[in-house]
């Protein structure tokens, strides 16, 4: 097989049913949400939460962003990787932190307290499910409880992003979609 074909069907938006159309309309139309919508029965309730990601959280969208970035990047995911470059310059992350997390630099200086306490809880739950002790106590300083529930869910949520983009070999776009930010 061919590493740079899909595994799976990419949907067109237009000839889809009714409620994955409607969902269609909540994310930029990239190749792995096409892909992602051949699930038509899971499509359209992932969406929704998936959607509420980019919606005001108490984790801020920068430490969001960070996470993703490092879920991406330890999940050896490159569609991952390349999308949320574009979203992560649009909450304002730099280019001296994205090449931090590319270089495995979780601890670099352009990384405040708090997003370095993030990164720390993010890299101890892909490499080993359940977040040490330590590590959670570091991110209970720096984020509150409801701050540390949402980045599990930001965590777990691109973890199965990165599953099936990598599982279902998702060919990378012509270029990166935007931002759900922008939108």
């Amino acid at each position: 097989m061919n590493d740079n074909a899909g595994r799976l069907p990419l949907i067109d938006p237009d000839s889809a049913p009714e409620e994955v159309r409607a969902a269609f309309a909540k994310l930029p139309d990239v190749n792995l949400f096409r892909a992602m919508a051949g699930a038509t029965t899971l499509y359209p309730p992932f969406v929704e939460c998936l959607a509420g990601l980019f919606q005001e959280l108490e984790l801020d969208a920068r430490t969001e962003r960070l996470a993703v970035l490092l879920v991406g990047r330890l999940s050896d995911c490159h569609y991952v990787w390349r999308q949320n470059i574009v979203t992560a310059h649009s909450v304002g992350i730099s280019d001296e932190q994205i090449a931090a997390i590319d270089r495995g630099d979780r601890t670099a200086r352009c990384f405040s307290a708090k997003h370095q306490a993030a990164l720390a809880f993010a890299e101890d739950c892909v490499r080993n499910v359940e977040v040490s002790d330590a590590v959670y106590a570091a991110a209970a300083r720096e984020l509150s409880s409801r701050a540390i529930a949402e980045l599990l869910y930001v965590v777990g949520t691109y973890m199965m992003i990165c599953r099936f983009a990598r599982s279902g070999r998702v060919p990378l776009d012509e270029k990166p979609g935007p931002s759900p930010y922008a939108s």
